[in-house]
């Protein structure tokens, strides 16, 4: 089912589908931003694990998942936007919706911050990779902090 999820993510994405009008319903939407946060995820993962010596470094599979977490990051926050996705199995906090400017705020943020890494990955300075890199957790437990049940 997982599987299914993340391949209907990037049909929508590959065919320009717009989000908020892809969904029959809240739980569509819950399905479809879980399968890009797991997407992202993973991606953030296996940088994390080079970074960290846990896994062998390899520059070029760092700077495709690094490029892989830009294009991904604005994906889920369309599944915000659609009635009925606070409700159901999600762990996402009714603070999303009765703060969206600074929930949106931090979206664009961490959007900024793939950019960013993205940008910094395809350079030789380690210590730009590691800055950008942390700036990207940053945004991610500010969200998960505001956002989101434990």
């Amino acid at each position: 089912m997982k599987a299914l999820a993340v391949a209907g993510v990037l049909l929508m994405c590959a065919s320009g589908v717009h989000a908020k009008g892809a969904f029959d319903d809240g739980k569509d939407a819950i399905e479809y931003r879980q399968a890009a946060f797991s997407l992202i995820k993973e991606n953030f993962a296996d940088m994390a694990a080079m970074l960290k010596k846990k896994k062998p470094m390899d520059k070029q599979a760092f700077a495709q998942r690094a490029e892989h977490l830009a294009l991904l990051a604005p994906i889920p926050f369309n599944g915000f936007k659609v009635a009925g996705s606070d409700k159901g199995d999600t762990d996402a906090l009714a603070a999303i919706w009765t703060d969206g400017d600074e929930f949106n705020a931090i979206a664009e943020k961490f959007q900024q911050a793939t950019k960013e890494l993205a940008k910094v990955s395809q350079q030789d300075d380690m210590k730009a990779i590691g800055k950008a890199f942390g700036a990207v957790g940053k945004n991610c437990k500010g969200c998960h902090d505001q956002f989101k049940a434990e």
